[in-house]
């Protein structure tokens, strides 16, 4: 795949899936916590993690690059119900907090990341949205990276060889 985020795309689900298997449910955000299904919540498994990539900014490397500055989104949604508030029994509370113990599994997983074709991603922001009211709970977790684009590069590149037959002179 040429294309730097159909690529970047699929091997965020496959790292994610791989290091953080609680995460149910690894799409691209469509605007799927706007769709209501059957339920009156969003037709998502929870767990779930959509990838957004909102703003990117590129600057000239040369006459047919580009470097490219991509922040990437992560909405992580839970479906949580266990009380939190600070008479609700111990346990009841620790279960309402497990969405923060995944929260920080998929920033290790990603944090420091990368592959051949981008740089280390760096989370750069986290904020809560308030989804109450069809009892979810969302964070959205915001890291950069940055990678170089020849696609409108049209020059066909060749190997070259070069031989040497023979010896230096010594001084």
């Amino acid at each position: 795949m040429d294309y730097f985020f159909s690529q970047i795309l699929i091997d965020l689900q496959k790292r994610i899936s791989k290091e953080v298997p609680a995460i149910q449910y690894i799409d691209q955000d469509l605007g799927q916590l706007g769709q209501v299904g059957e339920n009156g919540r969003p037709a998502l498994a929870y767990p779930a993690v959509l990838i957004d990539f909102p703003n990117s900014d590129y600057s000239e490397l040369s006459s047919s690059a580009q470097l490219g500055m991509v922040p990437i989104t992560f909405q992580l949604v839970f479906d949580n119900y266990s009380a939190t508030w600070h008479k609700a029994p111990l346990r009841d509370r620790m279960k309402g907090l497990e969405y923060l113990e995944i929260e920080q599994k998929l920033h290790n997983a990603l944090n420091g990341w990368s592959e051949d074709y981008f740089t280390n991603l760096t989370r750069t922001n986290v904020k809560s949205q308030n989804n109450n009211d069809i009892g979810l709970r969302v964070r959205q977790l915001t890291y950069t990276t940055s990678y170089e684009d020849y696609s409108t590069n049209q020059e066909e590149t060749k190997e070259v060889v070069f031989k040497f037959n023979g010896g230096l002179k010594p001084n």
